[in-house]
């Protein structure tokens, strides 16, 4: 029979055995992903009630979009802010959901034609982005969403579209090499295929193709961690459905519309586009 470990190790050993372990666990604590850290810290220390809050958070900003109401989408971005001094350290997850809520406005200001404010959220979004990939440079999902408002700024100057066109698709597939499976990328890449003209490789064909993979990634996605990006998965068949209605598919592309209803029930631009869809001939054929 084996003799107890006590027995084996006298009381010097134990506290140089100590020692040791607590090395290691500092060496591993500084050799993770600040994304990691993060997602520690949020299981560990942060606790259940920061997690809750990030979930409420999200709700926020779901709800905000599903409205498209600005004074929702700021509440919900302060919320995020709110979250972002509870958990006292910077937090990847957090800081790209604060460049979220901005993007919501920033798109929200553009549609309003509010583009002094669209500025203004613009910098906002990137400078958490900026701090969020400087943290975690394997955070592919945080260097595609950089991307993606590289082309708000064209829409704001144009004279610079020569330089942020190109800078825009390399952050996108930057952040699509780091993680080829998230759907939220490929949904970022579509949209931005979908409005860049044919010349220039954009177009809508050009754009399903990425729509589609993202609809697919979507349906095995399964997010369980409150900190994590989840959303994007009605948008994904929303952009399908606008995507086959330019193209006059429009059996296809009320399938796409009902699909991102099933989803989010509530969806306005869902229910605006079917909508729109109804009232043309193409449908009732």
């Amino acid at each position: 029979m084996k003799k107890p470990l006590t027995g084996v190790f006298p009381s010097i050993r134990r506290r140089t055995l100590g020692a040791v372990l607590i090395l290691f666990l500092v060496f591993c604590s500084a050799t993770a992903s600040p994304r990691t850290l993060g997602v520690r810290l949020s299981r560990a220390g942060q606790g259940a009630a920061l997690g809750q809050d990030m979930q409420e958070a999200k709700a926020m900003l779901q709800s905000a979009v599903n409205k498209w109401s600005q004074e929702s989408l700021k509440a919900a971005r302060d919320r995020f802010i709110n979250c972002l001094m509870k958990a006292k350290t910077d937090n990847v997850y957090i800081l790209y959901h604060i460049a979220l809520a901005d993007y919501r406005l920033v798109t929200f200001y553009l549609s309003s034609k509010a583009n002094e404010d669209a500025e203004k959220s613009l910098i906002e979004a990137e400078k958490y982005l900026e701090k969020a990939t400087t943290l975690d440079a394997s955070f592919g999902e945080a260097s595609a969403l950089y991307g993606y408002l590289l082309g708000f700024e064209i829409a704001l100057h144009p004279e610079r579209a020569m330089t942020l066109g190109p800078d825009s698709f390399e952050h996108l597939a930057k952040g699509l090499a780091k993680e080829p499976e998230n759907p939220r990328i490929h949904l970022l890449q579509g949209i931005s295929l979908f409005y860049t003209p044919h010349e220039y490789g954009g177009g809508v064909d050009s754009a399903l193709g990425s729509l589609a993979k993202a609809a697919s990634l979507f349906e095995k996605e399964v997010v369980k961690d409150p900190f994590k990006p989840s959303w994007g998965k009605d948008e994904a068949y929303t952009y399908l459905g606008v995507a086959y209605k330019q193209k006059k598919e429009y059996a296809r592309a009320k399938e796409m519309f009902l699909k991102a209803l099933k989803v989010n029930p509530e969806s306005g631009l869902a229910k605006k586009e079917l909508s729109d869809l109804e009232k043309i001939d193409g449908p009732k054929k």
